[in-house]
């Protein structure tokens, strides 16, 4: 494995570290500024929405002039905003923070991982994203565990401070190892890759159908996952402490990690398409499951199950993207299918909000594996009957 996946991925692990030391505190930390569960759903479509709005702009730029510089400037802007945080004196500020915060990701994130796949192998594009997102889960596992810790120990703004030097060490290692591909070059005659040219390939708009719908579904675990568990029972929560929180979202993430790379060979093996739908409904049924536990290891049993599922689709729809990208631009493909993302995101969070003050806590997990179960069909109705079957020769 060459210099360059070497250096991107350990810029992923320490960029989703970073992320991850902040995810399980967000929620509570929106709500020490007085903030409601609708608006803490609003808060993550911030971020959301935010990414939706300049991931393809940002993928365009890394095709037309370089995926390094990108990179470098949405790491930039993390580190920036990172410290941005602790001076939050209201929600209204905290809010507008976090749509900054979603700039930065729109930047690097999705370029990162065009940069991988420009440089996987034909036939291998699965093992590629497979490392990828080890890196990439990997990161957000022990994140978790160790913001929960550090706001335990400490306070809610060290986990903050880490997460800026963090941010501060990937730039580091971006600018001084990681070798600049320039622009990608297309001939004359040949469109540049733009929004509607990646949706008008079938494969691809099924491929955004299903993660704009499974991400809508998946609100109420990214938004509320951590409030469920550290809320009192009788307001129907777990009252877990915050790392033990912390704990579940760690492990689940770790599983998911380790998951990665032989999900992805199996992605260069067998049909993708079909380990999508298998991984969807397992992810569903995991999802479902949060609802009717009662300890510790109860949730933890149901956050394995989910993260099982969501290991053995995530890296065979990006390989399907890194393929189909080729002929696209690859920067453009893999920013426009995280745009995709960002739109189920943008909205999940917050129809997760609304549900949970209206009702309780629970509902948002049954109404979220019910819309993930419909963005799995509407995948099955819209994919072209192709076997995207892949072997390695």
């Amino acid at each position: 494995m060459n210099r360059a996946i070497k250096v991107l991925l350990l810029s992923v692990f320490v960029a989703m570290l970073g992320l991850g030391i902040v995810s399980p505190i967000m929620p509570l930390y929106a709500e020490s500024l007085g903030a409601t569960y609708t608006q803490v759903g609003l808060l993550s479509s911030a971020w959301s929405t935010s990414r939706l709005i300049f991931s393809a702009p940002a993928g365009r730029l890394s095709d037309s002039t370089s995926k390094k510089k990108v990179i470098v400037a949405g790491m930039l802007t993390y580190a920036v905003v990172s410290l941005m945080y602790v001076i939050a004196w209201d929600f209204n500020s905290l809010l507008s923070f976090r749509f900054i915060h979603g700039l930065g990701s729109a930047m690097t994130m999705p370029i990162a991982m065009a940069y991988a796949a420009e440089l996987s192998p034909e036939g291998e594009e699965g093992r590629y994203m497979g490392t990828m997102t080890f890196a990439l889960f990997g990161g957000m596992g022990f994140g978790p565990l160790l913001g929960g810790s550090l706001t335990d120990m400490f306070s809610m703004s060290v986990p903050f401070y880490v997460m800026s030097g963090l941010t501060a060490l990937r730039l580091a290692l971006v600018m001084l190892f990681l070798p600049d591909l320039g622009s990608t070059t297309y001939a004359a005659d040949e469109p540049k890759p733009s929004f509607r040219k990646v949706l008008s390939n079938k494969v691809l708009l099924a491929s955004f159908v299903f993660r704009a719908v499974n991400a809508l579904g998946r609100g109420a675990i990214m938004g509320f996952l951590a409030i469920f568990m550290t809320t009192a029972v009788a307001d129907g929560g777990l009252e877990l402490s915050v790392t033990a929180a912390g704990t579940v979202l760690s492990v689940g993430q770790l599983t998911s990690a380790v998951l990665q790379r032989p999900c992805g060979e199996l992605a260069d093996r067998y049909d993708k398409n079909k380990l999508i739908i298998m991984g969807g409904l397992v992810a569903v049924v995991g999802m479902a499951t949060f609802p009717f536990t009662h300890s510790f290891w109860q949730v933890m049993a149901a956050r394995l199950l989910f993260s099982a599922g969501s290991a053995l689709m995530t890296p065979a729809i990006t390989a399907i993207a890194a393929i189909e990208g080729r002929s696209l631009g690859i920067g453009t493909t893999m920013s426009v299918l995280q745009s995709a993302m960002s739109l189920g995101m943008m909205a999940g969070p917050l129809l997760s909000g609304i549900l949970a003050d209206m009702f309780s806590l629970k509902p948002i997990f049954w109404v979220g594996s019910a819309i993930s179960l419909l963005g799995l069909g509407l995948f099955v109705v819209l994919q072209p009957r192709v076997d995207s079957k892949q072997v390695i020769v």
